[in-house]
């Protein structure tokens, strides 16, 4: 986990990360954790143009580290500069999906196959199922007959899937030419549900048929998920602009990858400061609204309960002759509690969020790093009191990025020191 966080007013955007990462392995059958406190999540993206980038959720991209696609682009980059902000994050993603230098056509096959290879087990599993079975071991001794008919109901069902927005036929079509006859080479030996039975290896082809629509479908559901935030201006923006894309990483040769609407933010001359979370976001959230998010989805659902159980008692207080059916009753309960909703969050936003995004547009630009780090420090001390954890922690960084001092960093931890290597700044330089 991380916790990250940019504040925007009219003047510039603070970027602010921790440095903790959590390592998981299996040891003796149990999934063990480590956490570590030098991640880098916060870079310069250009070193001419006033943009940065942070990453969260997974710290790669297909086994290469974030870190080496984002310093590369900076390098490949170099004085070369846009009108939008929007241009650098387009031209980033397209240095990443063509970079074979980085991820080759051999290693992105790879993945192609391991994404395959945890969907082969997930189909033997729907086959079990159909089959009642425990165990996909217990396949290897169930009648042919059986098996096929399994098999041909795990291809309705796969059939009548839908495909996610970010996946399409072609994406099937591609993987199929890519993979299906290595697929169907080695799956009478390897594959569970075969087992090296002969009589079962005329329907390799239907399998691996179904594997490769199956792996396409669920491709956005086991996929490492990463957070990429793109921040600061274009030559032609005099005010910042946030951009969140959600990158789910290669399907084969193309890299999926999606802007996420509800955190990207644009500011203009009229528009209240942003403050915006990612990742762990408790405290901030909290800081933010003046209330708990989970304590006002608990009052929220408290008060569904309370309304029914009151309009029942009212019912047989009253003595109604013809009482309010259940349905009846639950459409007046859910019109009272959206209304009751509606106006605590109208207080929130007045009392809360409204004067807080003033105040930033008003804020030096050290105090608005000041209050970067601090609320990354409160959702840190938040995670170190309340769980058996460290998944955010560490030295927190901390940059500043406005139209034309561009990108500054306030904090930046290093894992050498400074005085010992002056020749790392003149190199930078």
């Amino acid at each position: 986990m991380t916790a990250e966080i940019a504040i925007m007013s009219r003047t510039a955007v603070v970027l602010a990360a921790d440095s903790a990462t959590t390592v998981t392995s299996w040891k003796n059958g149990e999934l063990e954790k480590r956490y570590f406190k030098g991640a880098n999540k916060l870079y310069e993206l250009s070193r001419q143009a006033p943009v940065g980038l942070m990453i969260f959720g997974s710290a790669g991209l297909n086994t290469v580290p974030w870190e080496l696609y984002i310093k590369s682009f900076r390098e490949d980059l170099g004085i070369e500069q846009f009108d939008k902000l929007q241009t650098y994050s387009e031209k980033f993603f397209e240095f990443v999906q063509h970079n074979d230098k980085l991820f080759s056509k051999a290693s992105k096959k790879e993945a192609l196959l391991r994404l395959l290879g945890g969907a082969s087990h997930r189909l033997q599993l729907m086959i079990a199922s159909y089959l009642e079975l425990r165990a996909i071991e217990e396949l290897a001794q169930s009648p042919l007959q059986d098996i096929e008919e399994a098999l041909q109901r795990a291809e309705a069902d796969i059939e009548n899937m839908p495909l996610p927005d970010l996946v399409t036929d072609a994406d099937i079509a591609s993987a199929a030419s890519e993979a299906a006859a290595d697929l169907e080479e080695v799956a009478p030996q390897s594959i569970q549900i075969f087992a090296q039975n002969a009589e079962r290896t005329h329907l390799v082809s239907s399998f691996v048929s179904a594997l490769i629509k199956l792996a396409v479908k669920q491709f956005l559901d086991y996929a490492s998920l990463t957070g990429v935030v793109v921040a600061g201006y274009g030559k032609e923006e005099y005010f910042p602009a946030l951009e969140v894309y959600d990158c789910y990483g290669f399907l084969g040769e193309r890299l999926i990858v999606r802007k996420n609407d509800n955190d990207s933010k644009t500011m203009d001359a009229s528009t209240p400061a942003v403050i915006q979370p990612f990742a762990t976001t408790h405290m901030i959230d909290t800081f933010r609204m003046g209330v708990s998010p989970d304590v006002f989805e608990a009052v929220y659902a408290s008060s569904s309960t309370a309304l029914k159980e009151m309009g029942q008692k009212v019912m047989n207080a009253c003595g109604a002759q013809n009482p309010l059916s259940e349905q009846e009753l639950m459409t007046i309960m859910e019109e009272t509690r959206e209304s009751h909703a509606d106006r605590w969050y109208e207080q929130i936003r007045n009392q809360h969020v409204f004067p807080l995004s003033n105040i930033i547009n008003s804020l030096p630009l050290p105090d608005m790093a000041g209050l970067a780090r601090s609320l990354i420090e409160l959702e840190s001390l938040k995670e170190r009191v309340t769980r058996p954890s460290e998944s955010v922690s560490g030295p927190i960084d901390v940059a500043v990025i406005s139209k034309h001092d561009g990108f500054v960093w306030i904090d930046r931890k290093h894992y050498f020191k400074p005085e010992l290597n002056p020749r790392f700044f003149k190199r930078a330089e």
